[in-house]
């Protein structure tokens, strides 16, 4: 019988090499990927993100949770590369364009993050269908062929949209509801009451800035332009929107920015703000505008839909008592609003990558599985965050931000299908605002036009330094002649920098599609 027993052992052990090479060593199916060769070493794929490196140690402790689950199923490892937000956009794009850059997959949008200008420098990997098919398979299968039509350039993918996940992100100005209701205003619904409530701030608040604006915020321009007419800006040429079509006529390519009156009132305006004392003669020396709306120093804070109901409002109601915060959203006297692109967010795979298909496996799981989702969007549970019995997400007890919040800024692969709804978020008041903006909102219409081309990219950059220059002049009001003046002015180094050249380039590009 010992003797039976010990050959059945010895026959076990001289197996198990051969049974570990059918199993979790050689090459393995996993159903949804090709082969996998679990006798190599991990490949770690570097995802890049925009924001400030955590160093609280909590969100190492998330992708090591992660990387347990990717080399279980695809031999793979996460490792996150963060670009800081200070100079972001500078930053990020010099980093792409670095021959030595150790990256794969890269979050990028059109809008904010200039995605077709890297698309055009070579920084990004061109994929094609079946690439994706086969290394992204669930992703793809969720994203429709027009879908994929607008992520294409020279018939080549570049992006994978984030198209499951409804978010607006359309700019505005938070303002206390309580102290506009003192003013007799019920709601600001035209700059013209946003006037007035600062007026009021400024006779009744005296300690209080209307406005604590740090004189880098450029939107605001564009807001007031899209609030007075019916322009449909380009967000993906450059961040100010300056190119655009009105939506009467969207094959013809215009913008108050270049002629109108629009423009000049909007001046005029801003020298009116300044003369009342809406913000600081210096900027310089402004603070963080929303700390300083929760503290309740300034009156305003100047943001976008998204940032309002899940953070800004239930804050200023726990930090200031009988604080109501509202939402004056831009375009909104004229009914102007545009869905977001689902190329706001967006993932691309960098062109230096060496394991394109590899990085595609990783965010196919990061994307569709519900445990590694889960992990990169809200942590650990009972560590980041709970679930409570109405389902709905909430902060573990003794949850302290500094010492267990963690940064993984995944923005580029929502699902609604995934999310968990966060319970400190002002719903109702989302829900209100959704409500108008389903009455009078359009999709943005410019997804599938490759207007990003090289022939027009220096010209470009030279139109953005004018930008760069004269909107923040503009809207601060940081020159001495007149607004009528400063607007010509703006209009003609726009010219002499090529703009009725790269007009006419781009509205080829239009016509030919």
């Amino acid at each position: 019988m010992k003797k039976r027993l010990f050959s059945m052992v010895l026959v076990i052990v001289l197996l198990l090499p051969i049974l570990c090479s059918c199993g979790m060593g050689g090459s393995r199916e996993n159903s949804l990927y090709p082969a996998v060769n679990f006798m190599e070493k991990p490949v770690t794929i570097t995802y890049m993100t925009i924001g400030d490196k955590p160093t609280n140690g909590r969100t190492e402790e998330v992708v090591e949770r992660i990387n347990k689950i990717l080399e279980k199923e695809i031999n793979a490892r996460l490792d996150i590369f963060y670009v800081s937000w200070t100079d972001y956009l500078e930053n990020y794009n010099r980093t792409l364009s670095e021959e030595t850059v150790n990256i794969d997959l890269v979050g990028t949008g059109t809008d904010w993050l200039d995605a077709w200008k890297n698309v055009v420098n070579g920084n990004f990997l061109p994929m094609t269908e079946e690439m994706i098919r086969t290394y992204c398979p669930r992703t793809y299968a969720n994203v429709s062929s027009s879908q994929w039509e607008a992520c294409k350039y020279n018939g080549n993918i570049y992006l994978i949209p984030e198209n499951e996940y409804e978010q607006w992100t359309n700019h505005g100005f938070i303002y206390r509801g309580d102290i506009a209701g003192q003013a007799g205003i019920n709601s600001v619904e035209t700059w013209e009451d946003l006037t007035n409530y600062f007026l009021y701030v400024r006779e009744n608040y005296p300690d209080m800035i209307p406005w604590d604006a740090s004189g880098d915020i450029s939107v605001v321009a564009l807001g007031y332009l899209m609030s007075k007419t019916k322009y449909v800006p380009i967000y993906e040429i450059t961040t100010y929107g300056i190119w655009g079509a009105y939506n009467n006529d969207l094959g013809t390519l215009r913008s108050p920015f270049y002629k109108g009156e629009e423009l000049v009132e909007f001046a005029r305006l801003m020298r009116e703000w300044n003369q009342i004392g809406v913000f600081r003669p210096d900027n310089s020396v402004a603070g963080d505008n929303t700390e300083e709306f929760l503290q309740g120093i300034t009156s305003v804070d100047q943001h976008h839909t998204q940032k309002y109901y899940t953070e800004t409002k239930p804050s200023l109601e726990l930090s200031q008592v009988g604080a109501d915060a509202k939402f004056f959203w831009f375009g909104k006297e004229s009914g102007n609003l545009l869905r977001t692109s689902i190329l706001h967010g967006a993932m691309a795979v960098s062109a230096r990558s060496k394991n394109p298909e590899k990085a595609l496996m990783v965010y196919d799981y990061l994307r569709n599985d519900e445990t590694c989702y889960r992990l990169i969007r809200y942590g650990i549970e009972g560590t980041q965050y709970e679930i409570n019995d109405e389902g709905m997400l909430e902060k573990p007890s003794g949850y302290n931000p500094d010492k267990d919040s963690i940064t993984t800024n995944f923005w580029w692969g929502r699902r609604d299908a995934l999310e968990i709804q966060d319970s400190g978020a002002a719903w109702e008041d989302y829900n209100e605002l959704v409500k108008e903006y389903e009455q009078v909102a359009m999709d943005y219409p410019w997804d599938q036009y490759p207007f990003a081309t090289a022939d027009i990219s220096e010209r470009v950059d030279r139109i953005n330094e004018v930008c760069a220059k004269y909107i923040p002049e503009i809207i601060y009001c940081n020159y001495r002649m007149s607004p009528e003046e400063e607007v010509a002015a703006f209009r003609e180094d726009l010219r002499l920098a090529g703009y009725e050249l790269v007009t006419k380039e781009l509205q080829k590009i239009l016509d030919s599609h």
